[in-house]
């Protein structure tokens, strides 16, 4: 068997994995992905907006002016090994629920826990959209986006990464900002962890991340002020879509009872 065939052989045996996953989890992974999408634009941009905005400029104010052109623009905004690192440590988070959720099933033979954490999972979403259409109520979640040992502990230790975020540096920084703790990223844990088997897991994280990335960039690229007025229309859209997510996921959750 010559090196074509066994590349033929290892993206077949691929293809058919990734088609087992959406057989079993095809609904999951499309709440993931709206998850991802509708979160990063009412939520991802006023927490991780500084972040990225403060990569931007300092790739941007590094680079020599006869240098400039809309194309460095773009490639600066997409800070694609920050996204590689932040997507590395969703898809290393989403494993890890999914092995822990199938070791403790494979211990206890408790079948009904992939059930119960989407439901948990669909709960969450149900109340972050219903809350984000009631400010009033928004007391109601914890929040997360002002945790003063992370904010202590990247100022430490990423200060460095921040100054010159490109290749190895701007991946290590999404590797260590993919830790933030962020209750959309909880939510899309929960049903990673329901899927009960590891790479599933992965790639519900992965699908997760991959629909935060498309928002990022625009505020990357158009700065955090025009992405901020875009949110403020988006906001009532989205929770909505996030309602009829958590509504989704009751129904998973409930043809896996039937």
């Amino acid at each position: 068997m010559d090196e074509q065939q066994v590349l033929i052989r290892i993206l077949e045996s691929g293809w058919a994995q990734c088609v087992d996953i959406v057989r079993a989890d095809g609904g999951v992974l499309f709440t993931a992905l709206v998850a991802g999408l509708v979160g990063s634009a009412t939520h991802c941009v006023g927490m991780c907006g500084p972040f990225v905005i403060s990569q931007v400029t300092s790739r941007m104010e590094q680079l020599p002016v006869e240098k400039m052109s809309e194309f460095r623009r773009l490639t600066g905004a997409a800070l694609l090994p920050y996204q590689f690192g932040r997507l590395s440590t969703y898809c290393l988070l989403g494993v890890l629920a999914g092995y822990f959720t199938d070791s403790i099933s494979a211990l206890t033979r408790i079948w009904w826990l992939g059930p119960v954490l989407l439901l948990a999972a669909g709960l969450f979403f149900l109340l972050f959209g219903i809350l984000g259409l009631m400010p009033h109520l928004g007391g109601l979640l914890p929040s997360t986006g002002e945790s003063r040992w992370w904010n202590k502990l990247v100022g430490n230790h990423a200060r460095g990464l921040f100054a010159a975020p490109y290749g190895w540096r701007g991946y290590l920084l999404g590797l260590m900002l993919g830790f933030i703790p962020c209750g959309l990223v909880y939510g899309a844990l929960v049903m990673a962890a329901a899927t009960g088997a590891a790479l599933n897991g992965g790639v519900v994280m992965l699908v997760f991340g991959l629909g935060t990335v498309p928002m990022l960039f625009v505020t990357g690229f158009v700065g955090q002020y025009a992405a901020q007025r875009f949110r403020a229309l988006m906001v009532p859209v989205g929770r909505g879509l996030m309602i009829i997510n958590g509504l989704v996921l009751f129904a998973l959750a409930a043809s896996m009872f039937v």
